[in-house]
C-alpha cells in the first residue's frame, strides 16, 4: 500500500525506507503448522545478518538456560570486576514480533549491549500460537529472578513492541509478589519501545495509523497476532493489555517510553506514559515525528541512531544515580 506523503522533517533514507516497507495484510491462518513452516523461511538469512552485526560490534554471545541469550561487549568487564567496581548493572531484554515471532537474536538487545557496555539476557520466550498468554509472562519472569539472583539487583528491565507489553506484564507480576510479601526488587528502570499494550485494538491510533504505518496493520494482521496470544483470555486483562495496568500503590521505577507519530501503537505508548505519570511514577517519552512502529530495528535510519543514543545517555544517567 502506497503511504501518504512524510513531513519534511523525515530523513530521506527513513522514506526511501518507508516506500520499500510492507505493510500489506496477511492472507494466511496463525496456526502452529503454519507459523512453523513462516519461521523458517528467511531464517538463515536472519541469523547471518544477526552474526555480521554481532562481529561489528564486538558483542560475544554465550547460550544460558532455556535458550536465553547473554550478550556482552567485547570490552565489558565480567562479573567480578563489575561487582568490585560497585556497578554490576544488567539489563533484560524482551523482543518483539507479535508474540508469534522473533527470538532472543535481537538485534536491538544487540545494540543494548554494545552500547552500553553491560551485560544484556535476551529472553528466549515460547512464541503463539503453540505458547498461549500468560506462558511468554511467566517465562521471562523466570528469567527476570534467575537473572537477579545471578547477577544481582541492579537491572533494567526492556523490551520492544510485543516485548514491551511483555516487560510490563513482569512488572505487574514483581509488584503483585512484592505486596504478598515475598517479591523480588523492583527494576532500576523499565524501557519500552513501541509496546503493543492494547490487544482488543480500542486506541485511536489502532485506526488513524491504519494504512499509515510502514510495517503494521490491525485488521488482518496484528489482531490475528493478538487473538493467536491471548486466546481465551480476557483481552483487557491488564497482564494481557497493558493499557488497562493499575499502576498505583508501590513507587514506580523510572520509565522511558518511545514510538512514532505513525505507530500503529502510538496510543499505547500515549495511555501507558500518562498512567504512569498519574501514578506519581517518572517517565520520559519520545515520540518522532513521521516514523512508524519499531523503526529502532533499522539501524540504518537517522532517526534510529537518534533513538538508541538517546536511550543510552538515560540508561547511562539512570545507572549513575547509583
Amino acid at each position: 500500500m502506497r503511504l501518504p506523503p512524510f513531513p519534511r522533517t523525515v530523513s530521506s533514507v527513513a522514506v526511501a525506507a518507508g516506500a520499500e516497507a510492507d505493510n500489506t495484510i496477511h492472507r494466511w491462518p496463525i496456526t502452529p503448522r503454519i507459523t512453523r513452516w513462516l519461521r523458517t523461511k528467511g531464517a538463515k538469512q536472519r541469523i547471518a545478518g544477526f552474526e555480521t552485526d554481532r562481529a561489528a560490534l564486538g558483542v560475544t554471545i554465550e547460550e544460558g538456560a532455556r535458550g536465553h541469550l547473554v550478550m556482552t561487549a567485547a570490552d565489558a568487564p565480567d562479573l567480578k570486576e563489575m561487582r568490585a567496581g560497585g556497578d554490576d548493572a544488567w539489563v533484560l531484554w524482551i523482543h518483539g514480533g507479535g508474540f508469534c515471532w522473533g527470538s532472543a537474536r535481537d538485534g536491538t538487545g544487540l545494540r543494548l549491549a554494545a552500547g552500553l557496555e553491560r551485560p544484556v539476557v535476551s529472553v528466549e520466550y515460547p512464541l503463539a500460537p503453540e505458547a498461549r498468554f500468560p506462558v511468554a509472562i511467566d517465562v521471562c519472569l523466570e528469567a527476570y529472578l534467575a537473572g537477579v539472583e545471578e547477577r544481582g539487583p541492579r537491572v533494567l528491565l526492556g523490551g520492544v513492541s510485543a516485548g514491551a507489553n511483555l516487560a510490563l506484564g513482569v512488572l505487574q507480576r514483581i509488584r503483585e509478589l512484592r505486596t504478598a510479601g515475598d517479591g523480588p526488587p523492583l527494576p532500576l528502570g523499565v524501557v519500552a519501545l513501541t509496546p503493543f499494550g492494547d490487544l482488543a485494538g480500542e486506541g485511536d491510533s489502532y485506526r488513524v495509523n491504519e494504512g499509515r504505518d510502514a510495517y503494521l496493520r490491525w485488521r488482518g494482521q496484528q489482531q490475528l497476532f493478538a487473538k493467536a496470544y491471548a486466546g481465551d483470555a480476557d483481552l483487557r486483562d491488564p497482564l494481557v493489555s497493558p493499557v488497562h495496568a493499575d499502576w498505583g500503590g508501590e513507587a514506580l521505577p523510572p520509565a522511558i517510553f518511545t514510538t512514532g507519530t505513525r505507530d500503529l501503537f502510538m496510543s499505547d505508548t500515549a495511555q501507558i506514559h500518562t498512567a504512569w505519570r498519574a501514578a506519581g511514577g517518572e517517565a520520559d517519552l519520545v515520540l518522532a515525528e513521521g516514523m512508524w512502529h519499531s523503526y529502532l530495528s533499522d539501524p540504518s535510519l537517522p532517526e534510529s541512531a537518534a533513538l538508541l543514543a538517546r536511550l543510552l545517555d538515560w540508561c547511562e544517567s539512570l545507572l549513575a544515580r547509583g
